[in-house]
C-alpha cells in the first residue's frame, strides 16, 4: 500500500506540526515531535480544541470523542490495525507508553 494515513494534525487542522502555520505562535505539538500522529491520545501535553491537554488519564475522556481516536485506536479504531502495520515504530512507542501507564500500579486505586 503506497498511501499514507493522515496524522492527527491533518485530521483536526491544528497546524502545530513541524512547519505548520501555528508553530511560531503555539509551538510544535509533542505528537508531531515524537512522531505520534496516529496515537496522540497517549501523549501528555497535546493541544486540542485550543486547550493544552494533560496526562493520558486526565484527557482520555476528551480523546474518546475525537475522530483521531475513533480512526486509529488499536483495539476499536477503524484503521487501528493499519497503523500497526504501516507505522511499526510509532506502534512500538504507543505500546511502550501504554505498558508504562498500566504497569505503574496506578490502576490499583480503581479496583
Amino acid at each position: 500500500m503506497d498511501t499514507e494515513l493522515l496524522n492527527c494534525w491533518d485530521l483536526i487542522n491544528c497546524e502545530r506540526q513541524k512547519g505548520g502555520n501555528k508553530v511560531n505562535e503555539l509551538g510544535e505539538c509533542i505528537a508531531s515531535k515524537e512522531g505520534m500522529g496516529h496515537s496522540c491520545w497517549v501523549i501528555a501535553g497535546t493541544l486540542c480544541s485550543g486547550k493544552i491537554q494533560g496526562t493520558h488519564a486526565q484527557k482520555i475522556g476528551f480523546c474518546t470523542s475525537c475522530k483521531v481516536y475513533h480512526l486509529y485506536n488499536r483495539a476499536r479504531g477503524k484503521l487501528g490495525k493499519l497503523v500497526k502495520t504501516m507505522y511499526p515504530e510509532e506502534d512500538a512507542k504507543y505500546y511502550n507508553i501504554m505498558l508504562k501507564l498500566y504497569d505503574d500500579n496506578s490502576l490499583e486505586r480503581f479496583i
